[in-house]
């Protein structure tokens, strides 16, 4: 039996089973409810009010992630409560998604253009009585191999050549053909891990995917995306001028099965559809972007001929297709590291069906092709001195090396960045407090909100900022307990939590105050604790001081909007002179235009990837020591911040 479900303030109307949850109804409605547990009940975030109706499930046990007053009041956990009858259904503010803030890049950043993944050649062929014995296909190839003297080879698709006779005789002979680059990590596996099989293809192999009439200027574009496990961006590309021409982000709509890649690993495994479901989520996000491109450009999806994507190994896996199993389980076997071209049709991506999807090579099972394009793009594998690259996000990866060498590793530092596991964290959308100070002197907490509207939470580089300021103010201490004799009204215990009051909530219309409790912190001071335990097997495996990094690369959404400093008094990055610390941006989708442009980005990307040294940190044991010395504002040994100790020295005096 189905039963009607209406969901406001959205206004969204459907008709669902009997015994499907809330959950899954509101995904189907098109209504985003932040469930970074994955659907599991734990974490409480996907909480709603039935205000018509009566759901099946959440009157025994009590409800997890839920307080007793909100139980009280009627609220339910959508992911845990089934639907028995028709239901209305209020969303708090605090359980919707909405979008977020999207490092989606600089489109005014250009890119060589050299061999791109896909490029079209118009040419006149001759008339078929001055070349006897020869077919279309050969005149055609004849004269892009005479225009274009960089290819060696040239090969053509069944469908092209099934368009090719009439496209030769529309308009005198005159046609376009799209040539793309179908080599790229397709070219097998040696002992000595090159290229091998039937040789090394040539450099200048080329396929055509399409042809059609016409001596026009032709119209070619390609879609750079970085597939973020929280957020999404995509970059139009003009291929013919080599610059990209219109950026849009938002967010993952995975985000509803989890908020990390184990959530949602789990819940494909656990759901028979899991993996289906799992493509269409990201597939649909990237179609969603793509649709709101090609509106804005006055072009079509039939004119998107390449897609190049970026994403950490379970992302791509998810995107292909693939199986992601294996993954997370011992001894973390990906399906592949290295990808063949798909099609776009074979993805249903709303592109050319012919164009050609290249992903970036990945390194290890958590270290991917995000990583893959930041090398390449920051140029980190070109330089003599020692850099470090640190993406920042729900899965901290970092890289250590030069031209000479370089080392990885992964940890998971959770989603507590992205506000996950915070009771009033959030994900960087509109209303979350992303700039925070305190001053004692005042009792005075400002802040800046993203859109510069009331605060609706707080998201990760406003978390990192509250927690460094209320260190040096002395509100918390370096074992990240809250100073309850500490004078000021904003230090108190509600139930059994001594929290510090951020946003009272009588000052912006709110019924309750936005703060942040000994829980919170003790979440944050954990993850930050996995990210520089990270950095510091590398850097004790490498037998190398911190000093010796000539500079730190910070990439990804969250790390972007970091504060340097904020972020060493916190032990979250090496204690270093603030002027070796650079923020790079998206990196991934810059080293996925890169891709999308020039085959031998495209070759280098493959080649950064196979040099790679990986450190599996479940494997080494000393991880977990440095992790636990880390589980302290800034760390155990503040010899390893001495400024930070300088600065809290001076407090204490």
């Amino acid at each position: 039996m189905d039963h009607i479900v209406v969901f406001y303030p959205e206004g969204k109307v459907l008709e669902v089973p009997e015994g499907t949850t809330l959950l899954e109804a509101a995904r189907q409605a098109g209504v985003w409810l932040d469930s970074a547990c994955g659907g599991e009940g734990s974490c409480g975030k996907c909480k709603v009010i039935v205000r018509l109706g009566s759901p099946h499930g959440e009157a025994s046990p009590p409800a997890g992630g839920l307080t007793p007053q909100e139980r009280a009041e009627g609220y339910v956990r959508a992911c845990q409560s089934r639907v028995q009858g028709d239901l209305v259904v209020e969303v708090p503010t605090s359980s919707q998604l909405g979008e977020v803030k999207v490092l989606s890049g600089d489109i005014e950043a250009e890119v060589e253009k050299a061999f791109p993944l896909v490029d079209k050649v118009c040419v006149q062929l001759p008339d078929a009585r001055q070349t006897p014995g020869q077919s279309d296909l050969e005149r055609l190839q004849a004269q892009v191999l005479e225009q274009r003297p960089d290819l060696e080879a040239l090969s053509a698709d069944l469908e092209a050549v099934r368009d090719l006779p009439a496209a030769a005789r529309a308009q005198g002979g005159h046609v376009c053909a799209a040539l793309a680059d179908m080599e790229a990590n397709g070219r097998g596996f040696s002992r000595s891990r090159a290229c091998a099989g039937s040789g090394e293809p040539a450099p200048g192999a080329a396929r055509i995917i399409a042809v059609e009439p016409g001596s026009r200027a032709p119209v070619c574009y390609g879609v750079a995306v970085d597939v973020g496990t929280t957020t999404i961006a995509a970059h139009l590309m003009d291929l013919q001028a080599g610059q990209a021409v219109s950026v849009r982000g938002c967010l993952n709509e995975q985000i509803a099965y989890g908020a990390d890649v184990i959530s949602r690993m789990v819940w494909v495994e656990e759901n028979t559809d899991g993996p289906g479901r799992m493509q269409q989520a990201v597939v649909s996000t990237i179609n969603r972007l793509i649709g709101q491109l090609v509106v804005e450009q006055g072009i079509t999806t039939e004119d998107i001929y390449g897609v190049a994507c970026a994403g950490n190994t379970v992302m791509t896996h998810f995107l292909l297709g693939l199986e992601t199993a294996h993954i997370r389980r011992d001894p973390y076997v990906p399906a592949a590291r290295a990808f063949p071209i798909a099609r776009a049709r074979d993805l249903g991506l709303a592109a050319n069906p012919r164009a050609p999807v290249y992903c970036l090579p990945c390194i290890s099972s958590y270290v991917g092709g995000d990583i893959a394009a930041g090398v390449l793009s920051t140029g980190l594998a070109d330089v003599d001195q020692t850099w470090m690259l640190v993406d920042m996000g729900t899965n901290g990866e970092m890289v250590i090396g030069n031209r000479e060498w370089m080392v990885c590793c992964s940890c998971s530092a959770g989603p507590a960045f992205e506000g996950s596991g915070i009771a009033y964290g959030m994900h960087a959308s509109l209303g979350a407090i992303e700039r925070a100070h305190y001053d004692p002197t005042a009792d005075a907490f400002s802040y800046a909100t993203i859109g510069r509207v009331k605060p609706r939470g707080i998201c990760g580089s406003g978390l990192i900022d509250a927690l460094a300021t209320l260190l040096r103010a002395g509100v918390i201490d370096r074992a990240g307990k809250i100073n309850l004799g500490f004078a000021s009204p904003r230090v108190r215990v509600r139930g059994d939590q001594p929290e510090f009051v951020l946003v009272w909530g009588h000052e912006v219309g709110r019924e309750d105050d936005i703060s942040l409790c000994e829980a919170d912190i003790r979440n944050l001071v954990r993850a930050k604790a996995a990210v520089f335990a990270g950095i510091a097997v590398l850097l004790k495996n490498l037998n190398m001081a911190a000093e010796a990094l000539d500079r730190i690369l910070v990439a990804g959404a969250f790390g972007n909007y970091l504060d340097a400093e904020n972020a060493v008094t916190l032990g979250l990055l090496p204690d270093l002179p603030l002027e070796k610390i650079r923020f790079v941006g998206n990196s991934s989708v810059a080293g996925a235009r890169m891709a999308l442009l020039s085959r031998e980005a495209r070759r280098k990307a493959e080649l950064i990837a196979r040099a790679m040294t990986n450190f599996e940190l479940s494997a080494v044991s000393a991880f977990m020591e440095h992790y636990v010395a880390g589980l302290f504002l800034p760390h155990t040994d503040l010899s390893l911040f001495p400024s930070v100790a300088s600065k809290l020295r001076a407090r204490v005096s």
